[in-house]
């Protein structure tokens, strides 16, 4: 078995895991519920799940999308949320390896799919997710860069920090109302990751997260989305360019540097 194969099973894996665990929290935490207690039920017929209904993915496609005892329709959110979560990791995985790193941008990872299902659904990004993720994610990144000998990068994931809040903090006051509070609540956590990699990635983060939005608000207005009253939340195209940032940011900046 090949180290790039051992990573894809991995990834995916344990992808399919988090992504179940990730239904439970994009259902509870809005509500203000444990995500702990109560057990996993059927919002029917009240059935506690069973391990076997608790299996990422097989459970669902061996029901057929359905309560095993009232036969109640379960949705395809929770096989969205678990792929979503299940290819990220596989491409971080490419990306980084089986290593601490690894394992502190899956939590990002995590997080960002978590956030932007609910902000899709309910137009906010709740703070206890964001506040978690940043603190599981600076000891995280602070042992990484242990791990590699690079202790500088402990300063950058700060300063990238520092760049995001700055950035979005002006933005928001320009905006007048027109952004979100949790948008610039989830800008230190974006500049964390990136700023980790390396703190030229936050602006682009950002750019690509903004161009991503008005290209979603240009298609909304032309297929006459413009006319409903409710914005378009802007969590997931942040999420969508901090992802991207890690990909291809670095080769960005570099295009940009050799001008």
């Amino acid at each position: 078995m090949t180290e790039t194969t051992l990573v894809v099973i991995v990834c995916s894996v344990f992808g399919l895991v988090i992504g179940s665990f990730l239904t439970v929290v994009v259902d509870r935490v809005p509500r203000g519920a444990s995500i702990v207690a109560p057990p996993s039920a059927c919002g029917a017929c009240g059935t506690r799940l069973g391990i076997p209904d608790l299996v990422p993915l097989f459970s669902w496609l061996s029901l057929r999308g359905r309560c095993r005892r009232c036969g109640t329709s379960i949705g395809i959110e929770p096989v969205v949320i678990e792929l979503a979560t299940a290819t990220v990791f596989v491409a971080l995985g490419l990306r980084f390896g089986l290593s601490v790193e690894l394992i502190a941008f899956c939590v990002l990872a995590a997080a960002l799919v978590a956030l932007s299902w609910i902000d899709l659904r309910e137009q906010r990004l709740p703070r206890e997710i964001t506040y978690v993720t940043i603190g599981l994610g600076v000891p995280l990144l602070t042992i990484a860069a242990v791990a590699l000998d690079e202790p500088e990068r402990i300063w950058m994931m700060v300063v990238g920090a520092f760049i995001a809040l700055a950035l979005m903090g002006l933005i928001y006051a320009a905006s007048r109302g027109g952004m979100g509070e949790g948008d610039v609540r989830l800008a230190p956590l974006l500049g964390l990751y990136l700023g980790w990699l390396n703190p030229g990635l936050v602006p682009v983060g950002l750019f690509l997260g903004f161009l991503l939005g008005a290209i979603a608000g240009v298609a909304g207005m032309l297929i006459g989305a413009s006319g409903r009253k409710t914005a378009i939340p802007f969590g997931p195209f942040l999420a969508a360019g901090t992802v991207l940032a890690i990909f291809v940011g670095q080769d960005l900046v570099d295009l940009v540097m050799q001008r």
